[in-house]
């Protein structure tokens, strides 16, 4: 009988897909499927600085924050972390400047390095594009046509260099947030990465991955040998394995915990009847032939 209803129901939406009240249907049910997926981008409210919280016990003490723009989650996460000390990565120097201006402002500019490149796959120069109007968009590909963009030669650098040359031991939270290159920050690390030195990953997944052609998949099979992966919501992370359902191109973070950390997966975790059992992956794969 309820099978029966569905599909009445499904044939009379179908057949007035047009009407004034289908439509409104439509959009508070598109509403709904939103904020239930948490496409949301105010830390405050999606989960990111509650996050931070979670994990102050941990005592952090290196972070890394790729593609900072202002610096609103370096300022969240020292503050939330108080005897760490920030890597901040910005590669538009107009949003660079705002940035050092504000950590200095802060308080903060003796516990962080501020750096006016990029971390990407390799040490190099690449061309980038830049908006003034909406800074937070630099990326390193042609998008957002209808905005005005200003091109600009943008220096890269490999994150395992960047690691060595600074000699750091271990990243306990490395955050990405790059217009759509997270993968190719990650390859940057890679020997990083394989090495266990680096506890948590946060990246975004969104629409981008449309042009990029990198999907939630790729970031699984990259990184779950190594990391349990989640979901970041309000309310904790919601670890779960793969399934391709989770392409919804909509813009939200991920949260990736070494399998060698269990402690942190248990702070950050969110309570759920049912929720992945945090097995390990049953194909440990190498990073580097991934990435």
């Amino acid at each position: 009988m309820l099978d029966n209803l569905k599909e009445r129901t499904r044939h009379y939406i179908g057949r007035r897909r047009q009407s004034l009240p289908i439509r409104a249907l439509h959009q508070l049910a598109t509403f709904v499927e939103e904020a239930y997926d948490n496409n949301e981008w105010d830390m405050c409210v999606n989960g990111e600085t509650s996050l931070l919280r979670r994990l102050t016990p941990a005592g952090f003490v290196t972070i890394f924050d790729a593609g900072a723009h202002v610096g609103d989650w370096s300022v969240e996460a020292l503050t939330a972390w108080p005897g760490s000390h920030a890597h901040v990565f910005e590669v538009a120097t107009p949003t660079f400047n705002r940035l050092r201006r504000r950590m200095e402002a802060d308080g903060l500019s003796a516990r962080s390095t501020l750096n006016c490149v990029g971390l990407g796959e390799a040490t190099t120069d690449r061309e980038m594009y830049f908006f003034p109007d909406h800074p937070k968009l630099t990326c390193d590909m042609a998008r957002h046509s209808a905005l005005r963009a200003t091109r600009f030669i943008a220096q890269l650098v490999e994150g395992d260099a960047y690691v060595e040359q600074h000699g750091i031991a271990a990243i306990d939270f490395l955050k990405i947030d790059v217009e759509g290159a997270e993968h190719l920050v990650l390859k940057g690390l890679r020997r990083t990465l394989e090495g266990g030195r680096i506890h948590c990953i946060q990246f975004e997944y969104g629409a981008f991955s449309i042009q990029t052609r990198v999907l939630l998949a790729d970031y699984y099979e990259m990184l779950s040998p190594l990391f349990w992966i989640g979901k970041v919501f309000p309310t904790g992370v919601e670890f779960r394995d793969y399934e391709w359902t989770m392409e919804s191109f909509r813009f939200s973070n991920f949260l990736c915990v070494s399998r060698r950390r269990p402690d942190l997966k248990e702070l950050v975790e969110a309570n759920l009847v049912g929720a992945a059992d945090g097995r390990a992956h049953p194909r440990r794969r190498s990073v580097a032939a991934t990435l």
